[in-house]
């Protein structure tokens, strides 16, 4: 479990880092939210100080709705636009508990070595996002942010 954290949460840094899922002001914004934190810590191969970065809450809550408050620009998806969107996604653990038939196969799938990962934190619902662009027209992003989460699989 420790190592789907590791990795989810490298995954997240390296999508912000590359500027996929936002720029310098996510970063703020998962800062100033207290998602993520700085925490000094040394490289076990060269002894080195490094800064590592740490997801808080989203990786050890349960599956939960999350929002950042992001420019519309930052959300990578080509608009120009100096409004400020909410942007809501879904994070956290999900129980490994079947409550459907394919939960049930395919806890036994797992069981047996067959089937590999486990239930995963997703939108059930989304919701539209309307700004008003550079050009002063109203843009409206269908199904562009998370409205209620659940566990699959």
């Amino acid at each position: 479990m420790a190592t789907g954290r590791v990795l989810l949460g490298s995954l997240l840094l390296l999508i912000l880092h590359l500027d996929l899922g936002g720029s310098r002001g996510a970063w703020e914004a998962l800062v100033a939210e207290r998602e993520l934190s700085f925490e000094p810590a040394v490289d076990r191969e060269t002894q080195r100080p490094q800064l590592v970065a740490r997801l808080r809450r989203s990786l050890t809550s349960p599956c939960q709705l999350w929002s950042l408050s992001l420019p519309v620009a930052e959300l990578g998806l080509g608009y120009t636009s100096e409004e400020t969107v909410i942007f809501r996604y879904c994070a956290g653990s999900c129980p490994r508990g079947a409550r459907t038939q394919h939960g049930l196969a395919l806890a036994r799938l797992r069981g047996q070595g067959r089937a590999h990962g486990g239930p995963c934190c997703q939108p059930t619902r989304y919701a539209d996002v309307t700004f008003l662009d550079d050009r002063h027209r109203w843009q409206r992003l269908p199904q562009l942010s998370a409205a209620a989460c659940g566990c699959d699989g």
